[in-house]
């Protein structure tokens, strides 16, 4: 992800943060009046009673053996998203599908196995899956420019892939970019994860205190459409973590629910 790209999904989460009920009850709670962006921490906002409060935003993926199949191929079809918009003019939202011949099989384990490890891990050759899907990109490009709705098959390595395109935002994120179906067994309550990803971010306090009065930390966690595999049930709101923010929020995509987490 690029510096551009981060600083954006960092400003979409804050956005998102200020516009629900707890993170309005944060901000008028602190008489917020202004806010610039910076780097460590993200954000610095000034209060009624010119207090600086600084709040840092990072993301959490727990670990799958499906993630890294999700992301890499996610990061080239934004590529590809990128240069369709920059070398051609034209926005696009794109979709892989690989096809899983365990889910047509004649053989009972592959059902068996296609039911209890769902989804895919083994990345193809990188290198060779841009290519493939630049150059369906440009062979498509007039059809695009008519709004044709394009989807095709791509072969790699005896793998296929189905790659739909479209001129339209994704309805998945409502913007000009790439989802990859992928599946994988959801897990409840990562609090080990959880505590490691803040424990992180705890190392770094001092730094971002500087010449600020707080520090809050807010942690974004997409849900399964970014190969995200996690989820919280209401055991967060009483589980205690080692926080030496003021304060750490947490955003489950998944649910659609914010958090501040308990501190020990």
């Amino acid at each position: 992800m690029t510096k551009t790209e981060t600083k954006k999904l960092e400003k979409d989460a804050l956005t998102k943060f200020i516009h629900s009920k707890l993170g309005g009850k944060w901000y008028s709670e602190n008489n917020i009046i202004s806010y610039k962006e910076s780097e460590k921490p993200d954000f610095i906002f000034k209060t009624s009673d010119n207090k600086n409060i600084g709040l840092e935003i990072t993301q959490f993926f727990c670990e799958h053996k499906n993630l890294s199949y999700s992301q890499a191929l996610t990061r080239i079809g934004n590529k590809i998203c990128n240069i369709a918009e920059k070398k051609y003019d034209i926005k696009i939202s794109i979709l892989i599908d690989q096809y899983n011949e365990r889910k047509f099989s004649a053989k009972w384990k592959d059902h068996l196995d296609y039911a209890y490890n769902p989804g895919y891990e083994n990345i193809p050759p990188l290198k060779l899956f841009k290519e493939k899907l630049e150059d369906l990109l440009i062979e498509n490009i007039s059809n695009l420019k008519k709004n044709s709705f394009v989807q095709e098959w791509i072969e790699i390595k005896e793998d296929y892939y189905k790659i739909s395109i479209n001129i339209y935002p994704s309805i998945l994120s409502g913007q000009f970019d790439c989802h990859v179906n992928n599946a994988g067994k959801i897990k409840f309550n990562p609090f080990i994860e959880l505590q490691n990803r803040i424990n992180n971010k705890n190392k770094k306090v001092k730094e971002y205190c500087k010449n600020l009065d707080k520090i809050f930390l807010l942690i974004f966690v997409p849900d399964s459409r970014n190969g995200n595999f996690c989820t919280f049930t209401n055991e967060i709101k009483t589980q205690e973590f080692i926080i030496n923010f003021n304060s750490v929020f947490l955003y489950d995509e998944y649910k659609n629910n914010y958090y501040e987490l308990c501190a020990k």
